[in-house]
């Protein structure tokens, strides 16, 4: 699907060439009717006739096609809203042929590469629980078009989505059992750890920027709570074998944290009633549960503002979890063995009925 339909195109550098129909037809040798058929999209010139029409209209055949080498950043923002309204009313292989048709249109677009890995994991979020081989198939797909895309990104080298690239290659190779390769790209990016947030401070002081002064550190501080966020979500996981003393007071240090810095949105009480579950700590993973519930489906807390504004402030913050996060949750709260002493409680079965409300 072209953004500007041939007619349209030749009509528009014709009028702007200040030629009529018939002028344009006797410069190329066709008849009037051609030139209309045309302009209507009625029929197409013949392929040896491009570049003629081209070189009368004073252009050239990627322009008179509409090709363009890069997408701009408005235009992706309407397709990739386009191919997640698809995903949304669950017409996934439509959405999925248009995801791929963009891809193979603007081949040099990374930012494109990069929201296309993103709709790759909502098919597979949207894609139904049932374990047939056609999903097989569809979900092996997708992780392997999300490998294809994190590779060029990759290889790229564009500063903007290279890091994120690698985390996610990292992590596929890793779930692939292929370690030396997961190691090699972690030391990729060992060069890149450098940073230079207080010389841009300085060098937007110097030039009199106080806002984009601030909203460096703001995002720089972000970035830095965010990393200290997912060092102790590690550190409370089972594989830390760590005794019930100690993960109890980290349980305590995490929560501080994001009680204090809010970033995550208050979605950390997720993670904490999945410690007190492993701990047989049922009714305290009940509060923890309805606490990440609530922040699911009411909306999630903004990052501390004293802290975060303007940077993080309501205007710029999505304060609301999406229908597919929440889809995903309710799955696993219905299918997780740990959750069965759970699942006669009146309290489990409130937090089961606002998520499916929510979705």
């Amino acid at each position: 699907m072209m953004d500007i339909k041939l007619g349209s195109k030749i009509t528009e550098l014709r009028k702007a060439k200040k030629m009529t129909q018939e002028q344009l037809a006797d410069l190329l040798g066709v008849s009037a009717p051609a030139v209309s058929k045309w302009e209507t999209d009625s029929s197409y010139p013949d392929i040896t006739m491009l570049c003629p029409l081209a070189r009368v209209l004073g252009t050239d055949v990627d322009t008179l096609l509409a090709y363009e080498e890069t997408l701009s950043e408005e235009k992706q923002g309407l397709y990739m809203t386009e191919v997640i309204e698809m995903v949304r009313n669950g017409n996934g292989e439509e959405a999925e042929g248009r995801l791929e048709q963009l891809l193979h249109s603007y081949p040099s677009t990374v930012s494109l590469k990069f929201s296309a890995i993103a709709v790759f994991s909502l098919l597979e979020m949207n894609s139904a629980p049932d374990d047939n081989e056609g999903l097989a198939v569809d979900r092996e797909r997708w992780k392997s078009r999300r490998k294809e895309l994190a590779e060029a990104i990759y290889k790229s080298g564009e500063s903007a989505f290279y890091l994120p690239a690698v985390s996610l290659l990292v992590s596929l190779e890793l779930a692939d059992g292929n370690l030396d390769r997961a190691e090699e790209l972690l030391k990729q990016t060992l060069v890149n750890t450098a940073d230079f947030t207080l010389q841009w401070v300085q060098l937007y002081q110097k030039k009199g920027q106080s806002d984009k002064a601030l909203g460096t550190v703001q995002r720089n501080l972000y970035k830095l709570v965010s990393d200290m966020r997912t060092c102790l979500m590690v550190m409370l996981g089972n594989d830390m074998k760590f005794d019930r003393e100690r993960t109890l007071e980290i349980c305590k240090i995490f929560q501080s944290q994001e009680e204090l810095f809010g970033v995550g949105g208050g979605t950390g009480a997720g993670v904490i009633a999945e410690v007190y579950l492993r701990l047989g700590m049922g009714q305290k993973a009940l509060d923890c549960l309805e606490e990440f519930t609530d922040r699911l489906t009411e909306g999630l807390n903004l990052p501390n503002q004293v802290l975060f504004y303007p940077e993080f402030s309501p205007e710029k913050v999505q304060l609301k979890a999406s229908r597919e996060m929440a889809k995903t949750i309710l799955a696993g709260l219905e299918k997780d063995d740990s959750l069965e002493e759970l699942r006669g409680e009146e309290r489990f079965q409130a937090v089961l009925g606002k998520l499916r409300d929510f979705c």
